[in-house]
């Protein structure tokens, strides 16, 4: 999700590597249902997206950019998916789309090892398979996958927390959803290795806090009671971010422990005004349903030398003083 050290917020731009399969770009209810219907050159295309969840900001503004899309390119958008964010609760939508006989199925995997049993199936049912976000273990099983450069957003974050130090020694440590998702463990990597080039900062680690904003902030505080030189914590997602915040601002040391969360949801957007967060690393959602359903189409259309296996979106780091420009990349809590 950015500039590391300017901060200055990516442009949109893809920038395909050449002959490397790559790409890279510096730039509410249980059960959500959306269709945008058409065909191409006599053939209906059926595109399968089953998000993380239905109900999060980042997956709603990813289901605008892929309606956005399907209704350009002309071709029926099939939108499903739980409100929870897990393998059990997403398991079922996937193997809907197999049964339905998807043209082409984009998912977001929940869990990189859970999730891929059943997108096995969908591939082995002769359904071609793109990941968005998050993506699993086998991607040799996948036709492309698309998600944010994460390594890079959590060096990112471990940047920024090292300028805002200002040469103070101190400790810096992580607040993590749960182990098991790819996004967030790249997001951990990058903070880690970035973090080693600050020799007054200390790193103490990852804490899980198991997508509970209560358990994020009494990790917070626990992490000031045992390190009272803390001066930093990267929270992975919005609930790390918001929990750690609160957590801080309890303890009575906001202000004095700098907080930088993931994401740009309306939640964390206020926190970042309020001053509970001083950064956000924001991703391109909308960006990445486009390109998916792109792809799909593509795949659909016999282009497949126009899908690259792997492509990652750079993102943007937002402060209270760069919102006002960084607007297009706050995330919606409608798609409407």
């Amino acid at each position: 999700m950015k500039n590391r050290v300017g901060f200055v917020a990516a442009g949109a731009s893809l920038l395909l590597a050449v002959g490397c399969g790559t790409a890279t770009t510096n730039s509410a209810s249980n059960q959500s249902s959306n269709s945008v219907s058409g065909s191409t050159s006599g053939k209906q295309i059926t595109v399968g997206f089953v998000p993380g969840s239905t109900t999060d900001p980042f997956f709603i503004s990813m289901e605008v950019g892929a309606e956005q899309e399907a209704k350009k390119l002309g071709v029926t958008l099939d939108w499903q998916g739980a409100s929870q964010y897990s393998p059990s609760d997403q398991t079922p939508y996937i193997n809907a789309m197999v049964t339905k006989k998807v043209t082409v199925l984009i998912t977001c995997p929940t869990d990189a090892t859970a999730m891929q049993p059943p997108i096995q199936q969908a591939v082995q049912a002769g359904i071609p398979v793109i990941t968005a976000d998050s993506t699993i273990s086998n991607t040799s099983l996948l036709s492309s996958r698309i998600t944010s450069n994460n390594t890079q957003g959590g060096a990112a974050a471990a940047d920024y927390l090292a300028q805002a130090a200002n040469g103070k020694k101190g400790v810096v440590a992580v607040l993590d959803p749960s182990p098991g998702i790819t996004t967030d463990a790249a997001r951990v990597q990058g903070f880690a290795q970035e973090i080693k080039k600050y020799p007054n900062l200390t790193y103490v680690g990852v804490q899980y806090d198991n997508e509970q904003t209560t358990k994020a902030a009494t990790l917070a505080q626990n992490l000031l009671l045992r390190y009272p030189d803390l001066v930093g914590i990267f929270g992975t997602d919005d609930t790390s971010a918001s929990g750690g915040a609160e957590g801080v601002r309890s303890a009575g040391k906001l202000g004095a422990v700098k907080i930088v969360g993931y994401d740009a949801e309306p939640a964390e957007i206020q926190d970042l005004q309020s001053g509970l967060i001083s950064a956000l690393i924001a991703q391109k959602p909308m960006l990445e349903g486009q390109m998916a359903v792109q792809y799909a189409y593509d795949l659909a259309t016999g282009k497949k030398s126009e899908v690259k296996s792997f492509v990652q979106l750079d993102n943007v780091i937002i402060t209270k003083d760069n919102l006002a420009k960084n607007q297009e990349w706050v995330y919606k809590s409608s798609a409407n």
